[in-house]
């Protein structure tokens, strides 16, 4: 099966989902595609994009957003509460009593993988729409999304959005 993971932001309470991008959840799924998950964490991660030549022609606000920010690249499979404090472990357990129930039965806390996904705004959709400004991105993106947009990937206020880009 293998593990999945998920780029999340744990300063801003943000992270971005594989495949919303057009990509796989596993690390080498997503990793070497050059109009995915990888390019929107340039983008987020980006300071001082539009003063040169190859620059995202984009003002969005959204681009560079991270740029200084703890960003962690969190599989399902890591250890539990690495990167969580004891409030963020009890607002997950508040939030998913039957996953606490779970734990408290089994052991072990969440990961950041499992918080995120539970606790975290997910700006992927926010972030693709940035990264269409470009002509030849947004050509790219809309071929390899055109399958994940007819699946249950995104939600009908995202996918609305989207295709009006």
């Amino acid at each position: 099966m293998g593990q999945y993971y998920l780029t999340v932001n744990l300063d801003k309470h943000e992270f971005i989902h594989p495949h919303k991008f057009g990509d796989g959840l596993k690390l080498l799924e997503f990793g070497d595609n050059n109009a995915g998950t990888m390019l929107g964490l340039a983008v987020l991660l980006a300071d001082g994009n539009g003063r040169g030549g190859g620059d995202l022609p984009s003002d969005d606000p959204i681009v560079g957003s991270w740029s200084g920010n703890r960003v962690v690249i969190a599989g399902d499979y890591a250890d539990g509460a690495k990167w969580l404090n004891d409030e963020q472990i009890q607002e997950f357990y508040d939030k998913n009593p039957k996953d606490a129930a779970y734990y408290k039965e089994h052991g072990g806390q969440p990961n950041l993988y499992v918080y995120a996904n539970a606790c975290f705004s997910d700006i992927s959709v926010k972030t693709i729409a940035a990264i269409m400004a470009d002509e030849d991105v947004n050509k790219k993106i809309k071929e390899t999304l055109k399958e994940f947009w007819v699946r249950n990937i995104f939600t009908e206020d995202e996918l609305t959005f989207l295709e009006g880009i």
